[in-house]
């Protein structure tokens, strides 16, 4: 399909929402819109376990455009492009 973006999803989100990926029209658009519209065509919540919606990314959620973190680029404002790859990874909890 052109100009879509492939979002993986691993660990806790994988389980959550009981796939492991969606392809999302999103190309040109910015991670934190990508991430939105994934969460819509998912029919299924999770930007609150990878976003403080105040402050951006929680401590210890990772994501990766093509296995370069965001935080080493313009975050959440990243902007993707068609093929592009786009990995989820939730914070590690534990105790």
């Amino acid at each position: 399909m052109a100009g879509t973006v492939e979002v993986r999803f691993y660990a806790l989100l994988r389980r959550r929402l009981e796939r492991s990926a969606l392809a999302v029209d999103g190309d040109g658009l910015a991670v934190l819109d990508l991430l939105s519209r994934a969460e819509q065509q998912a029919g299924r919540p999770f930007l609150d376990e990878i976003l403080d919606r105040g402050r951006g990314l929680l401590n210890g959620t990772m994501i990766l455009v093509n296995g370069e973190n965001i935080r080493l680029k313009q975050g959440l404002a990243t902007r993707v492009r068609a093929g592009d790859v786009v990995d989820l990874f939730s914070p590690a909890g534990g105790g």
